[in-house]
């Protein structure tokens, strides 16, 4: 699923910038398309909701791992539960209200292509899906952790990858 979701994200994204690319070919020759900059908005706002479920997937979004690293393992499976559980929270009032959105503007069309403007607001359902669906796994799985696996062997040689992730990275 994950893959799937990737490569619709990397798909969007080539779309776009080649719809941009052409835009601005064709607007120096003084005749550029109507509805680029509409389906351009349309195509960015789809791959940033689309992106956010990936980072919450892979659980990669921004921490302060130097703080975080410091703590005793109950108080990191405390704040894992909590980020986790706000996680859920925020994609299902995303959900709630994206769907009001996007019934709000279902009927109204863009003026260029004459395409619902409900489908620049549908990102916000369908992205607060997938959020919640990955946020309440990793809910479950933090729960399921045992404390054991937030301790951290301070003599343990990292590698480059554990340095990155606790870094920040992926």
């Amino acid at each position: 699923m994950i893959e799937a979701e990737q490569s619709l994200c990397c798909y969007i994204l080539i779309i776009e910038v080649a719809i941009t690319f052409v835009q601005v070919v064709l607007r120096s020759f003084g005749n550029p398309f109507s509805w680029s900059e509409e389906v351009t908005l349309m195509f960015l706002v789809w791959f940033g909701y689309l992106c956010i479920p990936i980072d919450i997937y892979t659980d990669s979004h921004a921490a302060l791992f130097f703080a975080y690293g410091k703590l005793p393992p109950f108080a990191k499976k405390f704040l894992d539960l909590g980020r986790h559980g706000i996680l859920v929270w925020f994609s299902v009032l995303m959900i709630k209200y994206g769907a009001k959105i996007t019934a709000l503007n279902i009927a109204k069309k863009q003026p260029a292509t004459q395409l619902s403007q409900g489908l620049l607001f549908a990102p916000l359902v369908v992205g607060g899906i997938l959020m919640t669906v990955y946020a309440a796994f990793n809910f479950a799985s933090t729960c399921l952790k045992p404390l054991s696996e937030y301790v951290v062997d301070k003599n343990a040689v990292k590698t480059i990858d554990e340095l990155n992730r606790e870094r920040g990275g992926n």
